[in-house]
C-alpha cells in the first residue's frame, strides 16, 4: 500500500522570494521643503528682504517635527496651509505642474506672506514667494 504524501502549507515566514512592501503613507512623515523648483522673476527667493528670508527659515523650522497629517488639521494662518486654485496664479505655471493638478498649496511664512508650491509625496516644492500679495488673490 502506498502512502500519499501531504503537501505542507508553507509558514508565513518561509518560502517567499518576493514580498510586497506596504505603500508609504506620506502623511505620516514630516514635510521636506525644497527650493529646487523656485521660479525666477518677481516671486523668487532673491526678491525677499533679509527679514522675509529670516521669517521663511523660521517658518520651515517650526514645521520640521510636524507630520503632514497634523499640518492638514492646522489653521492656514498658523502652521497649516491653504489650497490655491492653479488658475488664480497671476504668473506663468511651470511645466512641473501637470494638467491634472488643479490646486497648489500656500504656507504662510510672515503674516499673510506665503510660499506657494506643490506637494509631491512628502516634499513641498516652493515655486514662488508671494512677498507683496500680488501672486494670487489672498481673500480675507
Amino acid at each position: 500500500m502506498s502512502r500519499k504524501k501531504r503537501i505542507s502549507t508553507p509558514s508565513t515566514t518561509q518560502g517567499s522570494l518576493i514580498k510586497a512592501n506596504e505603500p508609504t503613507n506620506y502623511d505620516t512623515l514630516p514635510p521636506i521643503f525644497s527650493l529646487e523648483r523656485v521660479q525666477s522673476g518677481d516671486y523668487c527667493f532673491s526678491k525677499l528682504s533679509q527679514e522675509d528670508k529670516s521669517q521663511f527659515a523660521e517658518a520651515i523650522f517650526r514645521r520640521k517635527s510636524l507630520m503632514w497629517r497634523d499640518i492638514k488639521k492646522i489653521d492656514r494662518h498658523g502652521l497649516g496651509f491653504e489650497k490655491i486654485s492653479k488658475n488664480s496664479i497671476k504668473t506663468g505655471i511651470p511645466a512641473s505642474i501637470t494638467e491634472d493638478e488643479t490646486h497648489l498649496l500656500a504656507f504662510r511664512y510672515s503674516g499673510r506672506k506665503a510660499m506657494v508650491g506643490q506637494r509631491v509625496n512628502n516634499i513641498f516644492y516652493v515655486l514662488w514667494f508671494d512677498h507683496n500679495f500680488s501672486l494670487y488673490n489672498h481673500g480675507s
